[in-house]
């Protein structure tokens, strides 16, 4: 049973107690009991039928009362503006959102779904098909088409020659030009340690040799032929020589903290910030970048290398193993991964983005919150906005018709107390002898 039929079975037997006592009273006139009874009903049965008629008359006209009744329908657009802004305005104030979500843990909660699901391998898993499938809509010669208006536009802000000095500090400080040292010592040592190497060693000994003789006189060709027969001179062991000796010094070139290799080293760099400082390597750079440009090929050069770069990244695996884009985005999600679980700041950075990112938007479309409530409720038939009311509030209001019978008969009691022990024995008999 709802409230609404529990306050209208309280009326009811509110006005049958009444009608009773009513009859009673009227044979027994003189009975206190009887007329502290029926006072008390009377008074209840008012307050009642009172609390019935306010409570309907926020919704209808209760007994085709017109006069002020029927307050939701009749002030239907104000009751609509005042939910609309209660709920946009008070409820849910901007700073009231931001105070609940800064406390709401973004990252962490991420982080740990993550790390229960397979961590890096998992968000792998689930990014590689997104990504491959966009990369596959991507045309080759739409791209390359806008890479190259793109380069172009921008070109001129570009300094290349500036940048080469601070691009080989960098270099230098991350390793990568003992890398390329290393490359190339390992290159020519095993160019080095080759029997064409020795070859060529023993052919230049002997365009000397040639040149020697061809310059000399009668008595330099004498001596050297009588150097050779006494073996004096043996080239191939000359050449054999040259080779070891080349391949100690390219041993030692490997050596990172070998002097020659140090040497090298310093030598290199100090060329190159000579070379980015020279103003006229700054104009060929310029005026090679700019030919490139504007070369009809480019484009035709950037569509090969995206297609196939895309070909590439998307195309299975010959082996069970994942593609190329697969690999790819694995290495960098794991280096990221790894960073952000280690890295409580960087958390705290990405959460306090998110939690800004969340409230600038609610901020910009706050005013959405009261347009959703206004078309909403606008939305409604009177009969729905009631129902809507009494959902919300009915069983207060059926309360108050309740509590209006229970206060009505209290107050009776009080008044019919009052006029039996006080107004009439002696207000009356004072104001009876007064008027005397």
């Amino acid at each position: 049973m709802n409230y609404q039929k529990k306050a209208n079975l309280v009326l009811t037997a509110v006005f049958i107690l009444f009608i009773g006592a009513a009859v009673i009273e009227h044979f027994n006139p003189h009975n206190f009991g009887i007329r502290l009874v029926y006072f008390v009903l009377e008074a209840a049965l008012v307050g009642g039928i009172a609390d019935w008629f306010a409570v309907t008359a926020i919704f209808k006209k209760p007994l085709g009362w017109g006069f002020h009744t029927a307050l939701i329908p009749r002030n239907r657009e104000k009751v609509i503006e005042a939910v609309a802004s209660m709920v946009q305005s008070e409820l849910l104030r901007v700073d009231l959102i931001r105070q609940k979500i800064e406390g709401v843990p973004f990252i962490e909660s991420l982080v740990n779904y993550v790390k229960k699901e397979g961590g890096s391998v998992y968000l792998t898993n689930k990014l590689t098909p997104y990504l491959q499938r966009y990369i596959e809509r991507q045309s080759p010669d739409q791209l390359a088409k806008k890479l190259s208006v793109y380069l172009r536009e921008n070109s001129k802000a570009w300094l290349i020659a500036p940048k080469v000095e601070a691009a080989s500090g960098w270099a230098l400080n991350h390793g990568y030009i003992d890398q390329g040292l290393d490359q190339l010592a390992e290159g020519l040592w095993d160019k080095a340690a080759q029997g064409e190497t020795r070859q060529v060693i023993l052919r230049y000994l002997e365009e000397i040799k040639q040149e020697k003789v061809s310059n000399g006189g009668s008595i330099f060709r004498t001596l050297l032929g009588f150097v050779e027969m006494s073996d004096g001179l043996n080239l191939a062991e000359a050449a054999d020589a040259l080779q070891v000796e080349l391949l100690l010094t390219l041993r030692k070139l490997k050596d990172q903290n070998n002097p020659l290799r140090v040497t090298l080293r310093d030598n290199l760099m100090v060329e190159i910030v000579a070379l980015a400082q020279d103003p006229e390597f700054e104009v060929q750079i310029e005026r090679w970048k700019d030919d490139l440009l504007t070369d009809h090929l480019f484009e035709d050069f950037l569509e090969i290398v995206i297609g196939t770069a895309i070909n590439t990244a998307t195309s299975p695996s010959l082996t069970s193993e994942p593609n190329a884009l697969h690999r790819m985005l694995h290495f960098y999600l794991e280096k990221y991964w790894v960073n952000i679980q280690e890295n409580k700041a960087l958390r705290d950075k990405v959460n306090s983005f998110i939690v800004d990112t969340l409230c600038r938007v609610i901020k910009n479309e706050h005013d959405m919150i009261g347009q959703m409530v206004r078309e909403t409720l606008a939305a409604y038939t009177d009969q729905d906005l009631n129902q809507f009311v009494q959902d919300k509030a009915g069983n207060d209001l059926q309360w108050i018709r309740i509590n209006g019978s229970m206060i009505g008969g209290i107050v009776g009691l009080i008044l019919f107390l009052f006029l039996e022990f006080v107004y009439n024995p002696l207000i009356m008999s004072v104001l009876m002898n007064y008027v005397r």
